[in-house]
């Protein structure tokens, strides 16, 4: 009857030639919530016309509205900002998507499957749950989708497989292809392992620049270089920086240090910035002698260098993991699943802490069921590649992208500077800083746990984190200090951020310290503190209560084991915090480029 009477009267406005008054756009909003909401407040949204729907977090939900004016006021409702659907959006050709609604509401799907077709595009299932849609979209259909206001997601899909693409999705390497073309585009970084098949039609695009000569034991080698620079023939298997171009190298071919100084040289063929190793020496606790000279090697050379951890299941590990300079990774099963909540150790890598008490690894990745090239045929492919030889290359090709990142401005300013890669990385020291602040951690509690500290390190790296903080923050970050900073003995250096209260605070301090001695109880040469101080003068210092949860506990000490310390508050008070780097001992010459005993840090507060 309702209807009828609404065709009615826009008939009578047509022929009268008065215009018809459309009715008000409903849009979507996060709306948040002082409390709880009660059921007496639902029922005063629902009369406003707010249509409450999935709940999101620290009482927030989607909610659709045509004004927010009345809404706004209501004393239980702490905010209203607009919101729209961030598609996960393919790069190329028409995909399968999972669309997501606000609510369960056979209505909506019925509208947003209309918009579908509309758009040009396939509905492929409407799904008997209400909530879900699946679809063939080309990218712009899924844009225009994901500005409904009914729709909450928009994701691609794939038939169940174990490949590189979980491993992609999960680190946000399709994110930031999708948001800035980031593909690998002038990044070039070293694989060094036992042999490659560089004739796979996976490496034919962009041929592997030879550092040393091949090796016939090429099985291990073709899947860890795949995992990073595989082109996409298979689109499966698509490596982590399918446009970047790759170096090979194989290990015990002389002297290391050397080979690394050619990496680097600006005036040499290479030009890297990164080194992927999946292998090591004998299994130790210690720091060793082979541990002190991949210090000496990223000290003077100032590449970064990601180490396996390797697959004991215990503190057993590669002694190139135990250097300080070095980012060494673990792993964790993830079971063919994008679900971090079944994700667990398991005993399967190895793990820390180092013998003087480091936390090792820094970070960790996919240990299980890694689907990527392989050495039998030029078509070949595995799909249960694993160990931390696995997680290795995934880590340092999510480091290739940060560079390509760095090089386009994505941490200063803007993006679209498009500068050299190597000419403009950041020191090795704030490679680190930036994946380990960035990491998605494992939650956990107590020092036994599956997921603990040192097995997990500080979780995994998320190059969407980078960019959607950065992003956030006008393309920048509250502090980045890329060792521009020096300190001597008992001397700090001061920074401020301000907190708006409302999310969590990250500060992050690594420096690359100077070898240190093999027969020493701690590896670590120079001291150098984090400590972060509350607008109410609470201080934290780095890394306490970090072994034991993912949140710092304030008060503590300084530590003075660790050359990576963080200090991360779960809900900063609003005002102004202060973060500062303590030289407690400046022990050896930091930083060689000026006459003094000095130090340089990398410092990142997001």
């Amino acid at each position: 009857m309702l209807r009828t009477m609404l065709s009615a009267i826009s008939a009578f406005a047509l022929i009268s030639g008065v215009p018809a008054v459309a009715a008000p756009a409903e849009s979507a909003y996060l709306l948040q919530f002082r409390t709880t909401v009660s059921d007496a407040q639902r029922h005063q949204l629902q009369g406003l016309g707010v249509r409450l729907g999935a709940f999101v977090q620290d009482g927030t939900y989607i909610a659709r509205m045509t004004s927010t004016a009345r809404v706004s006021r209501l004393s239980y409702v702490r905010e209203v900002r607009p919101f729209q659907a961030q598609p996960q959006i393919m790069a190329l050709g028409s995909s399968g998507y999972l669309i997501t609604l606000a609510e369960q509401d056979a209505r909506d799907q019925q509208t947003v499957a209309a918009k579908v077709r509309a758009s040009g595009g396939r509905v492929d299932v409407i799904s008997q749950d209400r909530e879900h849609i699946m679809a063939t979209l080309d990218a712009g259909q899924a844009a225009q989708v994901a500005k409904l206001p009914a729709v909450i997601a928009i994701d691609p899909t794939s038939a169940p497989e174990t490949d590189m693409a979980i491993s992609r999705e999960s680190s946000g390497a399709n994110y930031v292809e999708t948001a800035g073309g980031y593909r690998g585009q002038g990044v070039r970084g070293e694989v060094m392992d036992g042999g490659f098949r560089l004739t796979h039609q996976e490496f034919r695009a962009r041929p592997a620049v030879q550092h040393t000569a091949n090796s016939s034991d090429t099985s291990h080698g073709t899947s860890t270089y795949g995992q990073i620079f595989a082109s996409g023939v298979s689109s499966a298997h698509r490596g982590l920086l399918p446009e970047g171009q790759g170096i090979t190298a194989v290990y015990n071919t002389g002297d290391r240090y050397a080979h690394t100084k050619q990496l680097v040289d600006p005036a040499g063929q290479y030009r890297a910035v990164f080194q992927s190793n999946s292998w090591g020496d004998s299994l130790t606790t210690a720091y060793t002698s082979v541990s002190q000279a991949m210090d000496r090697i990223v000290f003077d050379h100032d590449i970064l260098i990601c180490q396996s951890q390797s697959n004991a299941g215990t503190r057993s590990s590669r002694p190139q993991a135990w250097a300080k300079n070095v980012l060494s990774v673990g792993g964790q099963y993830h079971y063919n699943t994008l679900d971090r909540a079944d994700d667990k150790w398991n005993r399967g890598a190895s793990i820390g802490p180092a013998a003087d008490g480091r936390i090792k690894p820094e970070i960790s990745n996919f240990y299980d069921r890694i689907d990527t090239t392989t050495s039998t045929s030029d078509t070949a492919y595995t799909a249960n590649f694993g160990g931390t030889s696995g997680a290795t290359p995934i880590t340092c090709g999510n480091a290739g992208l940060m560079f390509q990142m760095w090089a386009d401005g994505v941490f200063d300013g803007a993006p679209g500077k498009k500068r050299d890669v190597f000419a403009s990385r950041p020191h090795a020291s704030t490679a680190k800083a930036l994946l380990v602040n960035t990491a998605d951690q494992f939650a956990f509690s107590g020092t036994a746990h599956d997921q603990t500290r040192v097995h997990q390190g500080w979780g995994t790296a998320s190059v969407r984190n980078m960019y959607d903080r950065a992003k956030a923050g006008g393309w920048k970050l509250p502090v980045l200090v890329n060792e521009t900073d020096l300190v001597v003995t008992g001397q700090t250096r001061k920074y401020t951020v301000t907190s708006n209260g409302q999310t969590p605070l990250r500060a992050t301090l690594a420096y690359t310290d100077p070898a240190g001695s093999p027969t020493a109880a701690k590896a670590t040469v120079n001291d150098l503190s984090l400590k972060v101080t509350a607008p109410n003068g609470t201080v934290y210092w780095g890394n306490n209560g970090l072994l034991a949860g993912n949140w710092s506990t304030a008060g503590g000490v300084a530590n003075t084991v660790d050359t990576v310390e963080n200090v991360f508050v779960q809900a900063p008070a609003a005002g102004t915090w202060t973060v500062e780097v303590v030289a407690t001992a400046v022990n050896v010459d930091g930083h060689v480029e000026t006459a003094a005993t000095d130090a340089d840090y990398a410092l990142v507060v997001s």
